[in-house]
């Protein structure tokens, strides 16, 4: 890809609790086949992010613990040595920190990229040319650079990013804007000057670290005290929980951000199968079906089921997710998917799934 020294990290270690009752604390989304493509969206990131890196050898996983079973089994060409298992959820911003002391340990001060395992990205050529010209930035610029999805619709699930001035390949970073309402992202993709927050991001690991030692150090004192001290296990659940949003990207003014015109999406929740899988037409109109299904005056659905057993039949409904998986149903409008984390956290739903988290 470029002559500068390339590591990329896949970040694996998220529950995907908006994708329940299919994906669950035991194996949640990344290492599952969404796409029905036959590789996982764990294996899918690998296969793309392996040109980048040219070697299984530097391509590194951060995982928790109890996942490293299953990107073994996934991912059986990565050195069990490459894998980053955090102790505890601290979010992406210890996590990170973390990553680029490892690998600032291990391979010196050479050009990182982060990429989430959960993403479907449908041009890899597109993909590796944005991938490119980040990196040559990162490198040549010592950016912090993220990459910047063109949107393609109004919406309101996804972060944006406010572009500046022309910098090499990239854009200065105006602002970071979280979730906007229906409104606001139209006006967003009208004016076009606001990319999406992909939450990819490429940096000589040098760079990242010395702007978080200078942004954060309520985090990174304490984290390099423990990763020289060899205690990374003992300090990391200590650690405040937060983002590397938060914790970098939003206060530096070293941020850049490179365009990406590729197909992309974040499966953050059972609407992405919209978008990941053809709609079928049937007599009630298109609903997107995994599974068989009968249905009457039913449209814009999402219906899904595992067992080739089941039937899911529908009367007179519309724009809802009906999901079933071994003894569990869940059904819910559309509108309110990006609920069920919170759902999740209800004693008395914990209480029933718990038990049968595996399966």
């Amino acid at each position: 890809m470029s002559e500068t020294p390339f590591v990329a990290v896949i970040m694996a270690g998220g529950q995907g609790q908006r994708f329940w009752p299919l994906s669950t604390a035991a194996r949640p989304k990344q290492f599952l086949d969404l796409s029905h493509k036959g590789r996982t969206l764990l294996q899918a990131t690998y296969d793309r992010v392996l040109p980048l890196a040219g070697s299984p050898s530097r391509v590194l996983v951060a995982t928790a613990e109890r996942y490293v079973p299953l990107v073994r089994e996934q991912l059986p060409e990565v050195p069990v040595g490459n894998l980053l298992i955090e102790p505890t959820p601290r979010d992406s911003g210890p996590a990170i920190a973390y990553a680029c002391l490892s690998i600032e340990d291990r391979f010196g001060d050479v050009v990182a990229g982060f990429f989430s395992s959960d993403h479907e990205i449908g041009d890899a050529a597109a993909f590796h040319a944005v991938a490119k010209t980040a990196a040559e930035l990162a490198d040549a610029r010592r950016a912090l650079v993220t990459i910047g999805i063109t949107p393609t619709r109004a919406a309101t699930g996804y972060g944006y990013i406010e572009v500046g001035e022309s910098v090499g390949g990239g854009n200065r970073v105006v602002r970071f804007v979280e979730k906007p309402n229906l409104r606001t992202a139209q006006a967003y993709v009208k004016g076009g000057r606001h990319l999406w927050n992909a939450g990819i991001f490429v940096w000589r690991v040098g760079a990242v670290l010395a702007e978080l030692d200078a942004h954060d150090p309520e985090l990174m004192v304490p984290l390099r005290s423990a990763f020289s001290g060899g205690r990374v296990v003992e300090v990391f659940p200590t650690l405040k929980k937060i983002s590397i949003d938060f914790a970098l990207m939003e206060r530096t003014d070293k941020a850049v951000v490179v365009p990406g015109d590729f197909a992309w999406d974040d499966i953050g929740d059972w609407v992405a199968l919209e978008r990941l899988l053809v709609p079928e037409d049937g007599p009630g109109g298109a609903n997107t079906v995994v599974g068989r299904h009968v249905g009457l005056d039913t449209s814009r659905n999402i219906v899904y089921t595992d067992d080739p057993d089941d039937v899911i039949v529908t009367l007179g409904v519309h724009d809802l997710v009906i999901v079933k998986r071994g003894n569990a149903v869940l059904l819910v409008h559309k509108d309110r998917v990006q609920e069920l984390k919170t759902l999740l956290a209800d004693e008395r739903l914990a209480e029933l799934i718990g038990a049968g988290e595996e399966t």
